[in-house]
């Protein structure tokens, strides 16, 4: 959000709210800068997303953090043989350099980034899960995408696996396309490893 708000600023437009941004979360950086300027041109889009990108490389990936108790979980559900892939709305380089220096790049089998799928099946159409699905050879009977927002949910539903929604991310109230909702890592660890 603060580097959306940092290129609208920049560019004269005025800073747009937590929850707007917020709600577009997992979507093209295009759709963000629309809302600032609906009537952008694709030349204006373009020139907004690169100058995003910059900020992002230099100021966000260095200082991304994982919420506290993140690792821990992931490398029990590693351990537990469970495959694990990374679908974001972020360019699948980004994705990665933000994990690999996080250190839980060997935790993640495969990373996904919007920049996986065409540019027009991008969350929530259900492209980059199903992508996932079929890399890892993993049925959708067998799938749970774990998200916090509206859009994951959704693109987990469109692609027919289970959807759990996590209260500590973007989203911290129920959203109705989530199959399931937990609170804690507990929770999340009892509902997705093998019995």
């Amino acid at each position: 959000m603060e580097t959306a708000n940092a290129v609208i600023t920049r560019r004269g437009g005025a800073p747009l709210e937590f929850d707007v941004v917020g709600r577009m979360t997992g979507l093209p950086l295009e759709e963000i800068f629309r809302i600032a300027w609906p009537d952008l041109t694709a030349e204006d889009a373009i020139a907004c997303r690169a100058e995003y990108r910059t900020i992002y490389d230099e100021t966000v990936i260095p200082a991304t953090r994982l919420f506290e108790g993140a690792r821990e979980t992931l490398r029990v559900v590693h351990a537990a043989g469970v495959l694990q892939a990374t679908v974001s709305g972020k360019r699948a380089a980004d994705c990665e350099r933000i994990l690999r220096g996080l250190e839980i790049e060997d935790d993640i089998e495969l990373y996904l980034g919007g920049d996986s799928v065409p540019a027009d099946r991008h969350k929530p159409a259900p492209d980059l899960a199903l992508l996932a699905m079929a890399r890892l050879g993993v049925p959708a009977a067998r799938t749970v995408v774990v998200g916090d927002t509206r859009t994951d949910m959704r693109m987990g539903r469109a692609a027919a696996a289970h959807t759990i929604q996590v209260l500590w991310g973007y989203e911290t109230a129920a959203v109705p396309d989530a199959d399931e909702i937990v609170a804690t890592w507990d929770a999340l660890r009892a509902r997705i490893l093998p019995s």
